[in-house]
């Protein structure tokens, strides 16, 4: 039987996973915009090719493609945080609950499992806030695959890109109450453990704890900006 070809990645394949890199190590912040011609330089390429690359960016969520503005990195809302973890709540706790009523997850799985929980820790304790992030959406990625359910399997895979725009913003706000390690490790014991019921709220929790952290931290911001404009308008009527 012929073996199909393996198309190699193309350079805005490439080029994307740099920018891709760059916005999860915090170095272009939500918001920012992204400059063809800043970025063909940097990376040495066409402006083409970064046109192709952030497309590709934009359709993964993170890069907002603007008409007649130009191209910017993803930022959510307060409400698109709401929105994220409380349909994440319903969802992810649910898939994990299925697979593990069909017995799904294997050894090798597991050892994935515990790996992605020990690289979380090692990358968080280095600084590296990218590999973090990756570890995180990659062990996510495994404790719901198997479940058995398309539907699902297809709506949180369409939640990814969301996803990761979620778990950047709770880098960049610090709203980590607790480390991914830790947190990440309850749920993998959980999973251990056999009982699909309390793995299930577990992973709720972990989910809702993250979303109502980062909510209050986002909120509590806008109000000490507000303070300071609205402080800095009380000094220029004043003088």
């Amino acid at each position: 039987m012929m073996k199909k070809i393996q198309r190699p990645p193309t350079l805005a394949v490439f080029a994307a996973e740099s920018i891709k890199d760059a916005i999860l190590e915090g170095q272009m912040l939500p918001g920012e915009p992204l400059h063809e011609i800043e970025l063909s330089e940097k990376l040495n390429i066409s402006r083409g090719t970064v046109r192709e690359a952030l497309r590709l960016l934009s359709q993964e969520g993170l890069v907002e493609v603007i008409p007649y503005r130009g191209a910017f990195v993803a930022r959510l809302t307060p409400q698109m945080v709401e929105e994220i973890y409380t349909l994440r709540a319903l969802l992810e706790p649910y898939a994990v609950r299925l697979c593990m009523e069909k017995r799904t997850f294997d050894e090798e799985t597991l050892r994935q499992m515990a790996w992605l929980v020990k690289r979380m820790g090692e990358m968080e304790r280095a600084g590296n806030y990218s590999e973090t992030i990756k570890a995180d959406m990659k062990f996510h990625q495994i404790i719901s695959e198997r479940c058995g359910h398309r539907l699902l399997t297809e709506v949180l895979k369409n939640l990814q890109a969301m996803t990761l725009m979620f778990i950047l913003s709770t880098k960049l706000y610090q709203s980590d109450m607790i480390s991914d390690e830790v947190t990440h490790q309850a749920i993998y014991e959980g999973i251990l453990s056999g009982d699909p019921l309390t793995t299930e709220e577990i992973v709720r929790k972990h989910i809702t704890d993250a979303g109502i952290s980062l909510l209050n931290r986002m909120q509590s911001e806008v109000s000490d900006e507000s303070r300071e404009q609205i402080g800095q308008l009380q000094k220029e009527h004043s003088t």
